[in-house]
């Protein structure tokens, strides 16, 4: 029986990240089911390494990895070369469990955030399955002790384990691009966008357009995870964890990002689609302005357009693509204006001719000193705005006011980060109403 013990505890301490991280992916109304049937999949995607080793170990002549470190001298293309080759096992495993799972079920991914988390889940099933060897092999192993495996259980729990879902994730949002390619490639179309690559690879292979593009999406979004992948490991293999956690950070804030964009979010009217009212010619008419309009940053006319034409017709899913791309850019552009009005520098004053007189004060010592400590309160309790408002019209009665100066300057400094951070806020937040399932 005691032999089990440390199989049983590897197995908890490998499920206490599993469980935190799952709650962390399934948002309110959503079917755990899907995530925990994805994450029970991916913990096969071991598998295939395993089978490697095993060969490796049966036929040595076929180990990769000896080649690597018998025919590369350097450490650093040896830690490169090696991890390269395991980031490609481990993520086409990965691939491969997202693949099957929506071909068995193509209902579970309908947008492109759903991709991404279901990825993001069979990346956390190899993850639980990883850990759990080496959670075993520490406890095991006589010569490491407990804070050893306390050590390892904290940093595989949070780094290594965010990473796989990283870097799945990020292959999952490309297949989700993939598997929408045709509107995507239509989108892309009216945006002006140049398809003449993939018009010659289309005639060259036989395939229609969408069908070249879903496949490019999919090898672009594998060759990320592959490579960041392989950047990870080769950098624990050189001891230089703080790059290593930089690269999950990285990944981390990206894929949460692409899971709070509107594009990411968009439902797809797959099958039952409505017709629409409109006349194809009619249409295509207004899918070209928007394109202009789209390339000249007209995103709120877009929006607007989009929202009459979905009128029109609802389950166009090229006019939800132009809408929820505006909105994104949207958000984009206010962040960017926020941000840049932050590190703007405030224009030189020009100096007073020395003949000007000096106007004389209008308001009094006393009262001037009244209204600067009243301005000092609303400051500190963060009423930006209201010291700007008197601090313009105390300047306006006394344009020599040092101490008005210097309170506008700081309350025009702390509204222009306010500023920034709402814009940057909206990035990523929800949508107060997601799109709902139509035409599904």
């Amino acid at each position: 029986m005691n032999e089990f013990i440390p199989i049983i505890a590897s197995v908890i301490l490998a499920l206490i990240p599993v469980v935190i991280w799952l709650n962390v992916i399934q948002e309110k109304g959503e079917d755990r089911s899907i995530y925990i049937k994805t994450f029970l999949f991916g913990t096969l995607s071991v598998v295939p390494p395993f089978i490697l080793i095993f060969l490796f170990e049966r036929y040595p002549e076929l180990n990769i990895y000896s080649i690597i470190n018998t025919s590369v001298e350097q450490l650093i293309y040896v830690a490169l070369l090696t991890n390269i080759v395991v980031g490609v096992i481990e993520e086409i495993g990965k691939n491969v469990i997202v693949r099957i799972t929506d071909k068995r079920h193509p209902e579970y991914i309908q947008t492109l955030s759903r991709a991404l988390k279901l990825s993001i889940c069979a990346g956390l099933g190899f993850a639980f399955a990883e850990n759990i060897f080496y959670f075993y092999s520490i406890w095991v192993n006589p010569y490491y002790g407990t804070g050893d495996l306390v050590t390892t259980f904290i940093f595989r729990s949070i780094v290594t384990t965010c990473g796989h879902m990283v870097f799945s994730g990020i292959f999952g949002y490309y297949f989700g691009v993939g598997k929408f390619s045709a509107d995507i490639t239509e989108f892309a179309k009216w945006q002006g966008q140049s398809l003449g690559f993939v018009r010659w690879i289309s005639r060259l292979t036989g395939r229609l357009p969408f069908q070249v593009v879903r496949e490019f999406q999919n090898f672009k979004g594998l060759f990320i995870a592959m490579g960041m992948h392989a950047l990870f490991n080769a950098s624990l293999d050189l001891n230089n964890k703080l790059f290593a956690i930089g690269i999950v950070g990285a990944g981390a804030v990206y894929v949460f990002y692409l899971m709070k964009t509107r594009s990411g979010r968009l439902l797809f009217s797959v099958i039952k689609r409505r017709g629409s009212s409109m006349a194809a010619r009619d249409e295509d008419v207004v899918l070209e302005l928007l394109g202009m309009w789209t390339k000249e940053g007209r995103l709120a006319e877009v929006m607007q357009i989009c929202d009459r034409l979905l009128e029109r017709d609802p389950d166009n899913n090229v006019v939800k693509l132009f809408k929820a791309h505006a909105a994104d850019n949207q958000k984009l552009k206010e962040a960017y204006t926020a941000l840049k009005s932050v590190f703007a520098k405030s224009k030189q004053q020009q100096p007073e001719p020395a003949n000007q007189a000096t106007p004389s004060p209008t308001l009094s010592l006393e009262d001037e000193k009244i209204v600067l400590e009243s301005m000092g309160m609303l400051y500190k309790e963060g009423e930006y705005k209201k010291v700007l408002e008197i601090a313009n019209r105390l300047m306006a009665r006394n344009p020599n006011s040092s101490g008005a100066r210097v309170l506008l300057e700081k309350a025009l400094d702390k509204q222009k980060i306010d500023n920034a951070f709402n814009s940057l806020s909206k990035l990523f937040e929800d949508d107060p109403k997601p799109d709902s399932p139509v035409g599904v």
